[in-house]
């Protein structure tokens, strides 16, 4: 499937959706918010301090926040039955502690399914997780390939690694960033398991939403070589990924945050998608990364 930039063009002569994104200020989440203004809609950024104003709204009620704890289901499902046309979920938990990123993601995901299914939310919900969920084979998960992680940083780029080691250090945690760097200095070195809960965590998360007939929902997971601060080509392609047939493509694959937004606003657009487990590719290597 491939979206041109005239699906903006097109947005804008529809009504305009109201659209809750959770964790708006994320790599992904601002690129949804910004590719959802840009053609149009209304968007509510949802998170514990989301920013208040928005610099590419066009006008300025077309963004709001509303402040929440996403553990809190409660406030949560309050928030999800305030009538949202579409709602995005880019939460992710914070890298500066993480040991603790495995529970705090696990724990959150559940509250916020936990909260939609309470919620009076009737249209698309769709969840952005990892690369890690994406078939390699079938019934196996790139998460549980031999010597993960470590065999699938092997198989990248330098260029990418160069990438993931900058992002992750700018993000506070130094020595996730240094055993990067280590891997491209010797990929020989010792496949040492380590506990990667920011992949597996997010694993979870598609597992607790497999099954879900109750509410509308879908559930991204990006491809391998996903970049930030990259081109809006408004280009994709998209992939469906089920335990039968994997989605290689989208595991050796990469796009920009600026296109996988482009991807998520058409979901929330049209809920094509509904109740399946998906990716997209599109051209990254536009700029620095």
């Amino acid at each position: 499937m491939a979206a041109t930039p005239t699906s903006t063009v097109a947005a804008l002569t529809k009504k305009p959706l109201r659209i809750g994104v959770i964790g708006p200020s994320g790599q992904c989440g601002s690129c949804v918010v910004d590719e959802a203004l840009a053609r149009g809609h209304n968007v509510v950024g949802i998170s514990r301090n989301p920013p208040k104003t928005w610099k590419a709204a066009p006008r300025p009620d077309a963004y709001s926040s509303v402040s929440v704890d996403v553990r809190d289901h409660v406030k949560l499902r309050e928030v999800f039955s305030s009538n949202f046309d579409a709602i995005v979920c880019a939460f992710a938990p914070p890298l500066s502690k993480i040991e603790d990123v495995y529970f705090i993601g696990v724990e959150a995901n559940g509250k916020i399914k936990e909260a939609l299914l309470a919620s009076t939310h009737n249209g698309p919900f769709i969840i952005v997780g990892g690369a890690g969920s994406l078939h390699v084979a079938k019934n196996l998960q790139l998460v549980d390939q031999p010597k993960f992680v470590f065999s699938w940083w092997w198989s990248w780029p330098d260029v990418h690694l160069d990438y993931l080691a900058v992002r992750i250090r700018e993000h506070g945690n130094f020595a996730f960033s240094s055993l990067i760097r280590l891997v491209q200095v010797d990929s020989r070195q010792p496949a040492k398991q380590i506990n990667f809960g920011l992949i597996t965590q997010i694993r979870i998360a598609l597992t607790m939403w497999e099954g879900v007939t109750k509410k509308s929902w879908s559930f991204l997971s990006p491809p391998g070589m996903l970049r930030d601060k990259g081109i809006r080509t408004g280009t994709y392609k998209l992939h469906i990924d089920t335990a039968d047939k994997a989605s290689t493509e989208a595991v050796a694959g990469g796009i920009y945050n600026e296109d996988m937004a482009v991807a998520i606003v058409d979901e929330a657009e049209n809920n094509k998608l509904a109740f399946t487990h998906w990716s997209c590719t599109g051209p990254i290597g536009l700029r620095k990364w």
